[in-house]
């Protein structure tokens, strides 16, 4: 998934009232401001809602998770995406097992049979930034190995738990928004007029 669609209705009898007392320009860098106030609002409750699915540090939720691009008051569209890069199996607190490594992914913890955790028995391989992530042999023999991948943030927000929040979200904020700065450049060209 490259982001999140959607299609609000927010013509209330309100924000049309404040619309006809706008023209265009200020009536588009108006609404431009209101779409991109939603995204960055979106891409925040994303951060948080793939966070707790994915079972991932807020932290490394956020770095996967962007609005591109904003708004402009030609496009009045903004659009919140999530990373496709897997998330390597070590962010998600693996530990080893006995029959290999165990990690909490999609809030329930997971075993991966054969598989280890890079480092301890091989300190030159940790200098080289291998430490702590997920491998497994491909094969029989002691190489080559692999990295065992996670998740990616994009699947996160196409399940439909997260992906039905976030639109939920946006059509709430983007009514609130619109109303909030059509309010604010009506009385601001009231000011000067």
């Amino acid at each position: 998934m490259d982001g999140i669609t959607v299609h609000a209705k927010w013509q209330t009898a309100e924000i049309r009232e404040l619309t006809a007392k706008l023209q265009a320009p200020r009536l588009n860098q108006a609404l431009s401001v209101a779409v991109n106030d939603s995204a960055r609002q979106v891409e925040r409750a994303a951060e948080r809602l793939i966070a707790k699915t994915l079972s991932i540090p807020a932290a490394r939720a956020k770095t996967g998770v962007w609005v591109r691009p904003f708004s402009t008051p030609a496009t009045l569209s903004a659009t919140v995406r999530g990373s496709k890069s897997p998330i390597p199996l070590k962010v998600f607190a693996a530990k080893e097992a006995a029959k290999g490594v165990s990690a909490r992914i999609w809030g329930r913890r997971t075993i991966y049979p054969g598989a280890f955790i890079m480092g301890g028995n091989f300190p030159n391989r940790v200098a080289l930034g291998m430490g702590g992530n997920v491998m497994k042999r491909v094969g029989k023999s002691r190489l080559p190995i692999t990295k065992v991948p996670g998740a990616a943030i994009a699947e996160a927000m196409v399940n439909d738990a997260v992906s039905s929040a976030l639109v939920a979200q946006s059509q709430e904020r983007i009514i609130a928004n619109v109303r909030r700065q059509l309010d604010r450049y009506t009385r601001a060209r009231g000011k000067r007029g």
